[in-house]
């Protein structure tokens, strides 16, 4: 990806956190939807064509999921593609539950998106990493646009794959975020605390120790 020429925004910020000299991002206006790069262009910028707009949800027992405009979680961050998690859960390699009581004081925020998972496979994997008790301690769930964007299945699509599984920990849900396999991705640090504020598309993710 650093070969692009020119480097998108979220290039940028990508060196400048390995770097060291960033750890405050800012969202993105759109992405790609179909990349330009091929086997004699492996280097072509993102081909951004799609506006992104982002759905924010609060959640509660009474109510379920309401959508709103603005949300703020903090926590330590720790997720990634569910595609390869939820393959972990359960299993020797999986120290979720050590991480989840060495932060509980800070509480934990999960990034996640899906790469060749449909809506369906999003939901399972949910409810498998739910039932694994990855999800104790939750503050908010910040969840990347999934390959299958768009998608539909007996009624089934994206937004309430997701929200059907979450909803009962009645913390905040950002949806369609800069993250996952439809570029521009945000790089975040998996296990430092952040705070995130969301308003309308606009989010920014503000990172610590």
């Amino acid at each position: 990806a650093f070969g692009m020429e020119p480097w998108h925004a979220s290039i940028e910020d990508t060196f400048a956190l390995l770097c060291g000299e960033k750890k405050s991002l800012q969202g993105y206006r759109g992405y790609e939807k179909e990349s330009l790069k091929d086997e004699e262009h492996p280097l072509a910028p993102y081909n951004i064509t799609e506006q992104k707009e982002l759905h924010l949800y609060e959640t509660d027992a009474t109510h379920g999921s309401t959508a709103v405009d603005e949300v703020f979680m903090a926590g330590r961050l720790i997720g990634g593609c569910m595609d390869c998690l939820v393959n972990l859960a359960g299993t020797n390699f999986d120290k979720v539950a050590r991480f989840n009581e060495r932060y509980e004081n800070d509480g934990i925020i999960w990034f996640l998106e899906s790469c060749d998972l449909n809506v369906m496979g999003i939901r399972r994997a949910l409810w498998n990493m739910e039932h694994a008790g990855w999800f104790k301690h939750v503050k908010g769930f910040i969840i990347g646009r999934p390959l299958c964007f768009g998608s539909d299945m007996m009624g089934m699509n994206q937004y309430n794959a997701v929200t059907g599984i979450l909803t009962k920990y009645k913390v905040p849900i950002i949806m369609d975020v800069d993250l996952g396999h439809l570029s521009p991705m945000m790089p975040v640090i998996c296990g430092s605390y952040a705070k995130i504020n969301a308003f309308g598309n606009d989010i920014s993710i503000k990172m610590t120790n």
